[in-house]
């Protein structure tokens, strides 16, 4: 066999040599799933992870363009209702958990781009595009830790030793068995280290994921109801939770003390949410234009960051408060159902800009409301029989918003351009979801996918026991 000419070998070795220096830009690659990589022990004053929690990009056009297409492609089979979603920042891991009291975790691209096909049977109940399931790598029990038992006094036993004292014995308490509580709600750290999850007790339970999976670390005690709603705070030293005992409380998870309670609502927390604030003025005024963008040498627009300062909390009986946590004696702005609603609400959002608030309702409306002058504007009709609207959630280009109820999912245009024609349909209906209770809607901080869950949270309705992996592709 004739040797290879010097100038074979010099290609060879320059183009392994560029291989090597360049980065692997696969969606798939290690870098950008964060596989077990080995991390320092995590501290929640930490601030490299509040750092890279706010640096986040969105997807190119996505916040200028005219529509979104949103397709699903993934079936995660439950054999429960789901009642919580959250998921890490890169959307490697996917967390969910339902009233059989299990915290499943998914692996999200290696169900998207893996082989791992639905049966007949459950293909049957699913549109066309969704053809494969979910990868699940692991999970766990939720379970009602006990309290920590009170040192036992000693007892004297009867008749002294022959020393001449009297003898005392120590009684061990019983061994508390473990009960399984539904996971009410769930919050998981950006980077999947830790999570907490919502308990019928009224507990929280902080989890490692990382590192022991599954193990119970702290338990938050001081809500009397099951904790429906939790959300951690933008820098991840703290959470803000919502019960069914009508509190919402503000905890320091460095000292697992509660800082705050927001008192006022007189019925069960249904949701909460932080008020969303951008550098780019232009996003939502529609002055960029899609074509300015390159995607070779141009850097993606900064993604939407939420403040600490301001919160959107609901409550069951329909009233929506609005708290300003600068303030500590602050009285809430109140946005009550307008007349003639039933007074209900499980979910309400901040608009791209956060100058909007739009509440859902039970007779199949979603309520749109000025932040800055606190008045009520407009109500965005479902078509009749739709049911009521169980989730709402707001899309980066401040013109669409994602309406949930029990027949479909709609994405809805609210932009006035829509009333001055009668004749156009102002929404586009989501395919996948049909015939049940949206539990919750996870749009990712790129806006490239979306998931949904099916389940009543504890209070009415039917569900489908599914959850839905989508992929969102602007259309401009």
């Amino acid at each position: 066999m004739e040797n290879d000419s010097e100038d074979d070998i010099d290609s060879r070795e320059s183009q392994q040599s560029s291989d090597a220096e360049a980065p692997d830009r696969s969606p798939y690659s290690e870098e950008n799933l964060d596989l077990e990589d080995v991390v320092a022990p995590y501290s929640f004053s930490s601030t490299n992870a509040a750092a890279t929690h706010t640096n986040r990009t969105l997807q190119p056009f996505a916040a200028d363009c005219k529509t979104y297409d949103i397709v699903p492609y993934v079936a995660a089979i439950h054999a429960c209702q789901i009642y919580a979603l959250d998921a890490t920042r890169n959307m490697r891991w996917v967390f969910t958990g339902g009233d059989d009291g299990f915290v499943r975790k998914y692996d999200f691209f290696a169900s998207m781009g893996g082989k791992t096909l639905l049966t007949q049977n459950q293909k049957h109940t699913q549109v066309e595009s969704v053809q494969k399931a979910g990868v699940i790598p692991s999970y766990w029990e939720n379970e009602e830790q006990p309290l920590p038992p009170a040192t036992p006094k000693p007892e004297k036993i009867n008749g002294p030793t022959e020393d001449g004292t009297t003898p005392t014995s120590v009684i061990e308490p019983p061994v508390q068995e473990l009960k399984m509580s539904p996971v009410y709600s769930l919050a998981v750290q950006s980077e999947a280290i830790w999570l907490l999850t919502g308990m019928e007790s009224g507990a929280i339970n902080l989890f490692t994921v990382r590192h022991e999976e599954g193990k119970c670390h702290h338990v938050l005690r001081q809500h009397k109801a099951p904790v429906s709603v939790l959300k951690i705070t933008q820098d991840e030293t703290g959470c803000v939770s919502g019960s069914w005992d009508k509190t919402v409380l503000h905890w320091d998870l460095n000292t697992g003390q509660v800082v705050r309670e927001f008192s006022g609502h007189s019925s069960q927390i249904s949701s909460i949410s932080f008020r969303p604030f951008t550098n780019t003025s232009s996003r939502t005024s529609g002055q960029s234009s899609p074509a300015s963008f390159d995607p070779l040498f141009d850097e993606p627009e900064d993604m939407l960051t939420h403040s600490n300062d301001v919160l959107l909390t609901t409550s069951i009986d329909g009233n929506c408060f609005v708290w300003d946590k600068r303030a500590m004696n602050s009285i809430p702005r109140k946005m009550p159902p307008p007349e003639r609603t039933p007074p209900w609400c499980l979910s309400a959002c901040w608009s791209a800009d956060g100058n909007k608030i739009y509440c859902a309702r039970r007779n199949g409306t979603v309520d749109e409301w000025d932040f800055v002058s606190g008045k009520f504007i407009r109500s965005f009709k479902m078509p009749s029989g739709s049911g009521p609207v169980s989730y709402v959630s707001s899309m980066p280009n401040g013109k669409h918003i994602i309406c949930a109820s029990t027949d479909n999912i709609r994405l809805w245009n609210v932009m006035d351009d829509y009333e001055l024609s009668k004749s156009a349909v102002p929404f586009l209906i989501v395919p996948g979801h049909h015939g049940g209770t949206i539990s919750q809607i996870l749009i990712d901080h790129d806006c490239r996918y979306m998931i949904t869950t099916s389940g009543n949270r504890g209070w009415e309705g039917s569900s489908t026991e599914t959850a839905l992996f989508y992929e969102i592709l602007p259309v401009i």
